[in-house]
Protein backbone atom coordinates (compact mmCIF):
# COMPACT_ATOMS: atom_id res chain seq x y z
CA UNK A 1 0.00 0.00 0.00
CA UNK A 2 0.93 3.68 -1.15
CA UNK A 3 1.09 6.28 1.49
CA UNK A 4 0.51 9.71 0.46
CA UNK A 5 3.47 11.96 0.02
CA UNK A 6 3.04 13.53 2.93
CA UNK A 7 2.10 10.87 5.21
CA UNK A 8 5.74 8.90 4.29
CA UNK A 9 8.50 8.26 7.22
CA UNK A 10 10.85 10.66 6.65
CA UNK A 11 14.17 8.71 5.45
CA UNK A 12 16.88 8.03 8.29
CA UNK A 13 16.63 9.35 12.66
CA UNK A 14 14.12 12.46 11.78
CA UNK A 15 11.58 10.92 13.97
CA UNK A 16 14.26 11.44 16.23
CA UNK A 17 14.32 15.70 15.74
CA UNK A 18 10.65 15.69 16.69
CA UNK A 19 11.16 15.09 20.58
CA UNK A 20 13.38 17.69 20.79
CA UNK A 21 11.35 20.18 18.83
CA UNK A 22 8.94 19.43 21.31
CA UNK A 23 11.62 20.25 24.03
CA UNK A 24 12.76 23.44 22.45
CA UNK A 25 9.18 25.15 22.12
CA UNK A 26 8.57 23.88 25.60
CA UNK A 27 11.40 25.55 26.87
CA UNK A 28 10.91 28.71 24.82
CA UNK A 29 7.43 28.96 25.98
CA UNK A 30 9.22 28.62 29.78
CA UNK A 31 11.55 31.20 28.96
CA UNK A 32 9.42 33.75 27.65
CA UNK A 33 7.20 33.29 30.79
CA UNK A 34 9.81 33.56 32.86
CA UNK A 35 10.66 36.99 31.42
CA UNK A 36 6.79 38.18 32.11
CA UNK A 37 7.15 37.37 35.67
CA UNK A 38 10.45 39.10 35.78
CA UNK A 39 8.86 42.51 33.63
CA UNK A 40 5.55 41.73 36.35
CA UNK A 41 7.94 41.80 39.51
CA UNK A 42 10.06 44.59 38.18
CA UNK A 43 7.10 46.44 37.52
CA UNK A 44 5.97 45.61 40.67
CA UNK A 45 8.87 47.02 42.60
CA UNK A 46 8.82 50.08 39.94
CA UNK A 47 5.03 51.19 41.08
CA UNK A 48 6.07 50.59 44.88
CA UNK A 49 9.34 52.57 44.72
CA UNK A 50 7.12 55.51 42.96
CA UNK A 51 4.63 54.95 46.03
CA UNK A 52 7.37 55.72 47.99
CA UNK A 53 8.53 58.91 46.70
CA UNK A 54 4.49 60.17 46.81
CA UNK A 55 4.50 59.53 50.52
CA UNK A 56 7.45 61.23 50.95
CA UNK A 57 5.99 64.63 48.86
CA UNK A 58 2.83 63.94 51.08
CA UNK A 59 3.94 64.47 54.31
CA UNK A 60 4.60 68.08 56.14
CA UNK A 61 7.78 69.80 56.06
CA UNK A 62 9.10 67.49 53.40
CA UNK A 63 11.13 70.43 51.54
CA UNK A 64 13.56 70.60 54.40
CA UNK A 65 14.22 66.92 53.68
CA UNK A 66 15.82 64.49 51.85
CA UNK A 67 14.48 61.35 50.21
CA UNK A 68 16.63 58.37 49.65
CA UNK A 69 15.48 54.72 48.10
CA UNK A 70 18.02 52.52 49.80
CA UNK A 71 17.44 49.68 46.81
CA UNK A 72 18.29 52.22 44.42
CA UNK A 73 21.00 53.88 45.79
CA UNK A 74 23.08 50.78 46.85
CA UNK A 75 22.66 49.68 42.69
CA UNK A 76 23.69 53.66 41.82
CA UNK A 77 27.12 54.02 39.69
CA UNK A 78 28.46 56.61 37.34
CA UNK A 79 27.26 54.43 34.28
CA UNK A 80 23.44 54.66 35.40
CA UNK A 81 22.82 57.43 37.00
CA UNK A 82 21.77 61.02 36.59
CA UNK A 83 20.82 64.45 38.22
CA UNK A 84 17.82 67.08 37.37
CA UNK A 85 18.00 69.85 39.27
CA UNK A 86 14.48 72.34 39.07
CA UNK A 87 15.21 75.86 39.48
CA UNK A 88 11.30 76.88 40.40
CA UNK A 89 11.07 74.33 42.79
CA UNK A 90 15.00 74.51 44.61
CA UNK A 91 15.34 70.51 44.35
CA UNK A 92 17.64 68.54 43.01
CA UNK A 93 16.81 64.75 42.05
CA UNK A 94 19.30 61.74 41.67
CA UNK A 95 18.03 59.21 38.77
CA UNK A 96 19.35 55.63 38.76
CA UNK A 97 18.01 54.00 35.69
CA UNK A 98 15.50 56.64 35.27
CA UNK A 99 14.06 56.21 38.75
CA UNK A 100 14.23 58.77 41.35
CA UNK A 101 16.72 57.28 44.36
CA UNK A 102 17.58 60.87 45.79
CA UNK A 103 15.09 63.91 46.08
CA UNK A 104 17.09 66.64 47.71
CA UNK A 105 16.68 70.59 48.93
CA UNK A 106 19.21 72.57 46.67
CA UNK A 107 20.26 76.82 46.51
CA UNK A 108 20.44 78.15 42.76
CA UNK A 109 21.50 81.44 41.72
CA UNK A 110 19.48 84.58 42.47
CA UNK A 111 18.32 87.17 40.26
CA UNK A 112 22.07 88.87 40.15
CA UNK A 113 23.53 85.48 39.25
CA UNK A 114 20.82 83.16 37.80
CA UNK A 115 22.19 79.51 36.82
CA UNK A 116 21.70 78.78 33.58
CA UNK A 117 19.14 76.21 31.90
CA UNK A 118 20.46 73.11 29.80
CA UNK A 119 21.37 70.21 29.57
CA UNK A 120 25.21 69.46 30.87
CA UNK A 121 27.75 66.73 32.03
CA UNK A 122 30.15 66.72 35.35
CA UNK A 123 33.39 68.22 34.12
CA UNK A 124 35.97 67.96 36.94
CA UNK A 125 35.35 67.06 40.20
CA UNK A 126 37.59 67.95 43.80
CA UNK A 127 36.68 67.74 47.16
CA UNK A 128 38.49 70.36 48.69
CA UNK A 129 38.31 73.75 46.08
CA UNK A 130 37.89 77.46 46.33
CA UNK A 131 36.32 79.85 43.71
CA UNK A 132 38.87 81.96 41.88
CA UNK A 133 36.23 84.49 41.34
CA UNK A 134 34.28 85.13 44.44
CA UNK A 135 35.13 85.36 48.04
CA UNK A 136 36.67 88.48 50.13
CA UNK A 137 39.41 90.68 49.71
CA UNK A 138 41.41 91.09 53.21
CA UNK A 139 43.89 94.27 53.25
CA UNK A 140 47.84 94.19 54.52
CA UNK A 141 46.24 94.37 58.08
CA UNK A 142 43.87 91.39 57.96
CA UNK A 143 40.54 93.38 57.78
CA UNK A 144 37.86 92.61 55.45
CA UNK A 145 37.28 95.46 52.64
CA UNK A 146 35.22 93.57 50.82
CA UNK A 147 32.94 90.77 51.87
CA UNK A 148 31.63 89.74 48.72
CA UNK A 149 34.15 90.38 46.30
CA UNK A 150 34.47 89.41 42.42
CA UNK A 151 38.22 89.49 40.95
CA UNK A 152 36.91 90.38 37.93
CA UNK A 153 35.96 94.23 39.15
CA UNK A 154 37.47 94.42 42.56
CA UNK A 155 40.69 95.28 43.06
CA UNK A 156 43.33 93.77 45.89
CA UNK A 157 44.94 96.79 47.85
CA UNK A 158 49.00 96.49 47.90
CA UNK A 159 49.81 94.25 50.51
CA UNK A 160 46.62 92.08 50.74
CA UNK A 161 45.12 89.07 49.40
CA UNK A 162 41.74 87.44 47.82
CA UNK A 163 40.32 84.66 49.72
CA UNK A 164 38.21 82.39 47.68
CA UNK A 165 35.16 81.27 48.84
CA UNK A 166 34.94 77.12 50.04
CA UNK A 167 32.97 75.53 48.13
CA UNK A 168 33.37 71.49 48.56
CA UNK A 169 32.95 68.50 46.64
CA UNK A 170 33.09 70.48 43.72
CA UNK A 171 31.31 69.22 40.47
CA UNK A 172 32.03 71.66 37.52
CA UNK A 173 29.31 71.59 34.71
CA UNK A 174 30.00 74.33 32.75
CA UNK A 175 33.54 75.71 31.28
CA UNK A 176 32.53 79.64 33.47
CA UNK A 177 32.60 78.05 36.81
CA UNK A 178 29.22 76.65 37.24
CA UNK A 179 28.98 74.00 39.67
CA UNK A 180 27.31 71.75 42.82
CA UNK A 181 29.09 71.69 45.84
CA UNK A 182 28.67 72.24 49.70
CA UNK A 183 26.90 75.72 50.61
CA UNK A 184 24.42 77.34 52.77
CA UNK A 185 20.51 76.37 51.48
CA UNK A 186 18.13 78.01 52.74
CA UNK A 187 14.90 76.98 50.52
CA UNK A 188 15.67 79.67 48.10
CA UNK A 189 17.55 80.98 45.15
CA UNK A 190 20.95 82.35 47.38
CA UNK A 191 24.51 81.65 44.79
CA UNK A 192 26.25 83.42 42.32
CA UNK A 193 24.67 80.89 39.64
CA UNK A 194 26.48 77.22 41.43
CA UNK A 195 23.96 74.57 42.78
CA UNK A 196 24.85 74.59 46.22
CA UNK A 197 24.05 71.19 48.46
CA UNK A 198 23.62 70.25 51.88
CA UNK A 199 27.08 68.22 53.09
CA UNK A 200 25.33 64.79 53.20
CA UNK A 201 23.87 65.20 49.90
CA UNK A 202 27.40 66.68 48.30
CA UNK A 203 29.41 63.53 49.60
CA UNK A 204 27.19 61.15 48.68
CA UNK A 205 26.76 62.69 45.00
CA UNK A 206 30.36 63.12 44.50
CA UNK A 207 31.02 59.21 45.76
CA UNK A 208 28.53 57.87 42.87
CA UNK A 209 28.93 60.72 39.96
CA UNK A 210 31.42 60.51 37.69
CA UNK A 211 33.24 62.98 34.92
CA UNK A 212 30.92 62.67 32.14
CA UNK A 213 27.83 62.46 34.45
CA UNK A 214 24.39 64.02 32.68
CA UNK A 215 23.58 67.20 34.92
CA UNK A 216 19.89 68.79 33.61
CA UNK A 217 18.96 72.02 34.88
CA UNK A 218 15.46 73.49 33.87
CA UNK A 219 12.29 75.35 35.50
CA UNK A 220 10.81 71.64 36.66
CA UNK A 221 12.27 68.27 37.23
CA UNK A 222 11.21 66.45 33.96
CA UNK A 223 11.01 63.35 35.55
CA UNK A 224 8.29 65.08 37.81
CA UNK A 225 6.13 65.56 35.00
CA UNK A 226 7.76 69.36 34.55
CA UNK A 227 5.39 70.31 36.98
CA UNK A 228 5.47 71.26 40.96
CA UNK A 229 4.67 67.89 42.97
CA UNK A 230 3.89 67.45 46.47
CA UNK A 231 2.16 68.69 49.29
CA UNK A 232 3.49 72.59 50.29
CA UNK A 233 5.33 72.78 47.06
CA UNK A 234 6.51 76.13 47.05
CA UNK A 235 7.36 77.44 43.52
CA UNK A 236 9.72 80.18 43.33
CA UNK A 237 9.33 82.72 40.70
CA UNK A 238 11.47 82.31 37.40
CA UNK A 239 15.28 84.12 37.98
CA UNK A 240 15.66 85.27 34.17
CA UNK A 241 17.76 88.13 34.78
CA UNK A 242 21.25 88.37 33.02
CA UNK A 243 24.45 87.97 35.37
CA UNK A 244 25.45 91.55 35.75
CA UNK A 245 26.92 92.84 39.17
CA UNK A 246 25.31 96.32 40.04
CA UNK A 247 27.94 99.10 39.43
CA UNK A 248 28.54 101.68 41.77
CA UNK A 249 26.70 104.84 41.21
CA UNK A 250 28.59 108.03 39.85
CA UNK A 251 29.02 111.19 41.80
CA UNK A 252 26.74 113.67 40.82
CA UNK A 253 28.38 116.47 38.87
CA UNK A 254 27.37 119.90 39.71
CA UNK A 255 24.60 121.69 37.95
CA UNK A 256 25.51 124.51 35.68
CA UNK A 257 23.44 128.08 36.43
CA UNK A 258 20.48 127.70 33.79
CA UNK A 259 20.67 130.15 30.92
CA UNK A 260 18.19 133.51 31.01
CA UNK A 261 15.57 132.90 29.07
CA UNK A 262 15.46 134.38 25.93
CA UNK A 263 12.38 137.19 26.05
CA UNK A 264 14.57 138.01 29.35
CA UNK A 265 16.63 141.41 28.87
CA UNK A 266 20.39 141.07 29.39
CA UNK A 267 21.09 142.17 33.41
CA UNK A 268 22.67 145.56 33.07
CA UNK A 269 26.24 145.60 33.99
CA UNK A 270 27.94 147.12 37.06
CA UNK A 271 30.30 150.44 36.76
CA UNK A 272 32.72 148.17 37.99
CA UNK A 273 32.90 145.39 35.56
CA UNK A 274 35.47 143.02 35.10
CA UNK A 275 37.93 143.67 31.97
CA UNK A 276 37.20 141.64 29.00
CA UNK A 277 40.42 139.34 29.47
CA UNK A 278 38.97 138.27 33.13
CA UNK A 279 38.28 134.26 32.42
CA UNK A 280 34.75 133.51 32.46
CA UNK A 281 33.36 131.50 35.66
CA UNK A 282 33.04 128.00 35.92
CA UNK A 283 30.45 125.68 37.98
CA UNK A 284 32.62 125.14 40.41
CA UNK A 285 33.83 129.08 40.62
CA UNK A 286 30.67 131.28 41.01
CA UNK A 287 31.00 134.53 38.93
CA UNK A 288 31.61 137.55 41.30
CA UNK A 289 27.73 139.28 42.00
CA UNK A 290 27.12 142.73 41.06
CA UNK A 291 27.55 145.70 43.21
CA UNK A 292 24.35 146.53 44.81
Amino acid sequence: MNFPVSARRPPGNSWVCLPLLVAALALSGCAALEDYQARLKNSGQAAQIKAQHTAFRSQAGWRKLTYRQADLLAKANAQNTAVEISLREQRGLLLVDGTIAMDFPVATGKSSHPTPKGSYKILDKKQDYASNLYGRIISATGETVVSDADTREDAVPEGGRFAGAKMPYWMRITPTGVGMHVGYVPGRPASHGCIRLKKDVAVELFKILAIGSPVSVDSFCAALGGAPVGLESVVVGEVTAPARRPRAKPKPTPEATPAAPADTPPPTPAPEAAPASSPAPTPDQPAVPAAA
